[in-house]
């Protein structure tokens, strides 16, 4: 079955791009892989704007030109020299996200859509039951939109496992579409900096920022 994606709202998507493609490459263009290019329109416009030294897209949907794969396993891979992954699904992106923390090795900006399922919709994710500590259980499906909600907060909280630093998070208004859309800087922290004996930096670590862009 071919992957969904989210295209109730590219002006909130288009707009989380531009401010991170703004703030942290305008001075070296981005290295992009879009994981989900389906009709590849939101890269299509933004490399109008903005130079982008290397553009890779991909999908499980079968294009010309296109190679058709499972995207996470390709972030499963080491080695990636790419600073701007694009994980625009319109069902889970925790699977692309767990695939891809271990193999973060430089700053790299994430984009992430995270589809809210309303009543009667899909069951939770494996990723999902995991990080809110259900097992095998599977919940009403009444309450799995407002379960993940709760989740993503613990799932984007996985970076620390990597000793990665995510430096900012931002997520655009998208109240007339069913999904969040969110953008994260990531860095990995370099063992020259001060710490303690847990290993993490003795300075505080910052609380998500969320903003509206």
């Amino acid at each position: 079955m071919a992957k969904k994606t989210d295209n109730h709202n590219p002006k909130a998507k288009l707009d989380l791009r531009r401010y991170f493609l703004s703030k942290y490459h305008s001075e070296n263009p981005a290295k992009v892989l879009d994981c989900c290019q389906g009709s590849g329109q939101l890269w299509s416009r933004l490399r109008q704007e903005f130079e982008v030294e290397r553009y890779w897209g991909i999908d499980l949907k079968p294009k010309k030109g296109r190679l058709s794969i499972d995207s996470s396993r390709v972030l499963a891979q080491s080695g990636l020299n790419y600073d701007v992954i694009d994980i625009d699904t319109y069902g889970s992106p925790w699977k692309h996200w767990e695939a891809l923390l271990p193999n973060i090795c430089q700053p790299t900006t994430v984009f992430l859509t995270i589809g809210l399922v309303a009543i009667g919709g899909t069951p939770l994710t494996k990723e999902v039951k995991e990080a809110i500590g259900l097992g095998e259980l599977q919940p009403p499906r009444a309450i799995v939109a407002s379960l993940n909600i709760l989740a993503a907060s613990y799932l984007l909280a996985r970076c620390y496992n990597y000793d990665i630093m995510p430096l900012e998070a931002a997520e655009a208004s998208a109240a007339a579409s069913n999904a969040r859309y969110i953008g994260v800087r990531l860095e990995p922290i370099r063992n020259e900096r001060p710490e303690d004996q847990s290993g993490r930096p003795e300075h505080q670590i910052p609380d998500k920022e969320e903003s509206n862009v």
